[in-house]
């Protein structure tokens, strides 16, 4: 199978290493020292679930037109590099080309479909935990790996297993959902949840949980995003905001995310995700009526001036 992944990051860099290892017809689309240090040494990769190999994949390149199309591509950026990423990926996208994003967020093949040609567009999520060490360098140093691929609307087009087939063979857990939109909800609730929460009490889990009304704050963030989940038609399971609670106590004291780690460590708002998690569930509570005051107060202590 001729699979693309575009974004050599953590995420994209431990599935596409992964890949290229497995699967010859295997092609990178990155830029910068990650694409120098692919072509001068290959992609390292350090995991406690594939081992630790380097591989280099059939094709690197900065550019997508130099690989022609596709009949797969997996997109692994930032939100906030979505609509360029689309643009990157393009010139390989084929009416029959598979696109799966592995990104945070919800509705992000709605947010692709104006931005790309006519193809198979999928949905998807990754449960990992994995960071680049250097560019050309990938470690997922604990926890298991599950990818999660569906169409929007149920369908199975027949390339949606072919790609879980190929990433099962490279070592990574995939499953093909009838019902994606669950999937991307439910892992949402989380690491947006956890997000409002960290941002709300500026701080790493032992100094929210310092705080002794912290679980309702992680309640009522949960609670405010079930209530946009099911106005969009999505339920999400009875008790899922005292499990949010639940789970957060028993974070490790420093556990950030890495939208509170970008935000605290001075990046501009604008180059992280704030506007792709945070910020757009307020979009949408505001677009259903549905208030969301946590979110708003930890959108503004990063913000202030764009709500």
């Amino acid at each position: 199978m001729k699979i693309a992944v575009f974004g050599i990051g953590g995420i994209g860099g431990l599935v596409g290493g992964a890949l290229a290892r497995k699967n010859e017809e295997t092609y990178f689309i990155a830029r910068g020292k990650t694409l120098e240090a692919i072509h001068s040494n290959g992609l390292h990769v350090e995991s406690t679930l594939l081992g630790d190999f380097t591989v280099k994949p059939k094709g690197a390149a900065e550019s997508a037109g130099d690989f022609g199309v596709m009949d797969a591509v997996i997109i692994s950026c930032k939100g906030y590099s979505l609509k360029e990423a689309c643009r990157i990926v393009s010139p390989m996208v084929g009416e029959d080309t598979l696109v799966v994003p592995l990104l945070n967020g919800v509705g992000v093949s709605d947010m692709m479909k104006p931005l790309l040609p006519q193809c198979l567009l999928a949905d998807g999520v990754i449960h990992v935990f994995s960071h680049i060490e250097e560019p050309g360098h990938i470690v997922q140093s604990y926890g298991p790996c599950h990818v999660i691929i569906g169409m929007k609307g149920g369908e199975r087009p027949q390339k949606l297993d072919e790609l879980a087939e190929a990433l099962n063979g490279a070592g990574i857990k995939t499953s093909v959902s009838y019902d994606i939109l669950f999937e991307c909800w439910r892992k949402y609730l989380i690491m947006c949840g956890n997000s409002v929460v960290f941002c709300y009490y500026d701080g790493p889990a032992w100094k929210v949980r310092e705080h002794a009304d912290y679980k309702d704050t992680v309640r009522a963030a949960a609670n405010e995003i079930i209530s946009v989940a099911a106005a969009n038609g999505l339920k999400l399971p009875e008790g899922s905001a005292d499990l949010c609670a639940e789970n957060f106590a028993k974070l490790a004291p420093e556990t950030v995310n890495s939208l509170y780690r970008d935000l605290s460590s001075g990046k501009p708002p604008q180059k992280t995700e704030l506007d792709h998690l945070i910020g757009r569930m307020i979009e949408m509570g505001r677009a259903a009526n549905i208030p969301t005051p946590y979110h708003e107060m930890a959108y503004k202590r990063f913000a202030p001036e764009k709500r």
